[in-house]
């Protein structure tokens, strides 16, 4: 400062046109040059598919490519003034590391931002599940992807605020991408009963389904022995959007099948032997 404030002092007329008429033109050259190149990015990000339909992307990409132009033109200005900028990129350096520092956690969610922004692993719409699976209130549907934080909305109708750098620390299961479910359900029955008929009242029941993906078989098998059942596996392929009515549908039509089969589904049972002392 000392030095840009002793150069105007000994300000004249030949200094003014050796020296600040230059600084001016170059100003002017770097605010017009900036403003060109930050519509210049806006439009190419705006093209980008991957991010071209975030408006976040696209104001972030422009003010940083406008700054970073107008910055270096006011260096190149200073020294078009004969001021020493050597003293000015040091406490630029010195000023970006303190920034770096201070909001290490903020610039880490704007980093996972990016990524989820550019790479997609999920998008406004889907639904997804970003911890426990079995946590209702840590899957949700996508509201809002931002660049701090992504914003759900849970089967509970409560509002989430994620940080993105906590979203991309664990996978991030997404129900909604892939166009196909499976659906997997276990029905018990008794050992008493007959497997093969439970197993044929299973198959008849995935292959009336529907809504089931045809080009997948349904699948049909004992699924282990329980304590007081045999446990017979039913899995059907359906459509995304089917899978939960699917599944209620399934379950019910399920136990009332086996049922008019005259198989048992048990409660579970213990056998206690008491011994006289």
């Amino acid at each position: 400062m000392s030095a840009i404030v002793e150069f105007f002092r000994q300000l004249s007329l030949e200094t003014f046109a050796v020296r600040v008429l230059p600084a001016g033109v170059i100003l002017a050259v770097t605010i017009l040059l900036g403003r060109w190149a930050s519509r210049l990015v806006r439009a190419l990000v705006r093209r980008m598919p991957a991010a071209g339909a975030d408006a976040t992307v696209e104001d972030l990409a422009g003010r940083t490519v406008l700054w970073s132009v107008w910055l270096f033109g006011a260096i190149a200005a200073l020294g078009a003034l004969g001021v020493d900028t050597k003293g000015v990129l040091a406490a630029l350096g010195a000023l970006a590391i303190a920034i770096g520092l201070g909001l290490k956690d903020t610039l880490s969610n704007v980093a996972a931002g990016l990524e989820i922004i550019f790479l997609r692993p999920i998008a406004v719409g889907e639904f997804v599940a970003y911890r426990n699976p079995s946590d209702p209130r840590a899957s949700g549907t996508v509201t809002r992807i931002g660049l701090f934080s992504t914003q759900l909305r849970t089967v509970e109708g409560l509002y989430v605020s994620v940080p993105n750098r906590l979203l991309l620390q664990e996978p991030i299961l997404n129900y909604s991408r892939n166009p196909e479910r499976l659906i997997r359900l276990v029905f018990p029955i008794a050992y008493s009963d007959s497997i093969e008929t439970g197993l044929r009242t299973l198959l008849a029941l995935g292959e009336a389904e529907a809504r089931r993906v045809p080009e997948r078989p349904v699948e049909i098998f004992v699924d282990g022995l329980g304590d007081s059942s045999v446990n017979l596996a039913l899995r059907v392929w359906v459509g995304k959007d089917d899978y939960w009515p699917a599944l209620r549908d399934l379950t019910k039509e399920g136990k009332a099948r086996l049922e008019a089969a005259g198989l048992t589904i048990p409660f579970p049972q213990r056998d206690v032997h008491i011994r006289n002392g």
